[in-house]
């Protein structure tokens, strides 16, 4: 279990996978959106600078595809 699902918590998981851990994972974070790119978030896309693409840290399928459980909102 993953407490925390921002770029730590991501990141945690990935090297989780990465190290070859084959167990389950669950990754439980406050918001209700998947970890994002928090320095691209709070400077580059409010001021208009980046894509909204460029906010998740990993793409829409990566949680499913590494057989993480995401508990967001929670």
């Amino acid at each position: 279990m993953v407490v925390g699902a921002g770029a730590a918590g991501a990141a945690a998981v990935e090297t989780l996978r990465a190290e070859g851990y084959e167990g389950p994972i669950t990754l439980i974070g406050a918001e209700e959106d998947t970890p994002t790119d928090r320095p691209n978030l709070s400077k580059d896309y409010l001021a208009g600078n980046a894509p909204e693409e460029w906010m998740p840290l990993r793409g829409e399928g990566f949680y499913a595809d590494q057989g993480v459980d995401l508990r967001l909102g929670t």
